[in-house]
């Protein structure tokens, strides 16, 4: 019989982070599914894209480095502060 090989996680997860997000969507409803597809194009600060297969890896080394260097974070506080300013 094989050996179970340890799998490894993306940075910052863990199993019991990944066994929360398996009961999450294994308890949802069609319904409940159907409406987060539906309001996920809201998100505040983020795009949805069609990105080719053979580009995705490239894709999430710029992210990953994005979010390293802080310019996500900084990008959000500063629209934050934005959004702050034009409604008083």
């Amino acid at each position: 019989m094989k050996k179970a090989s340890q799998q490894k996680l993306p940075p910052g997860w863990n199993q019991k982070k990944v066994q929360e997000l398996i009961s999450y969507y294994d308890h949802q409803t069609e319904d409940e599914g159907a409406a987060e597809i539906e309001t996920a194009p809201d998100a505040s600060g983020e795009t949805w894209m069609s990105v080719p297969t053979k580009l995705v890896s490239a894709v999430a080394r710029l992210i990953e480095g994005h979010k390293e260097n802080g310019t996500a974070k900084n990008r959000s506080a500063t629209r934050r502060r934005s959004q702050k300013a034009t409604r008083t």
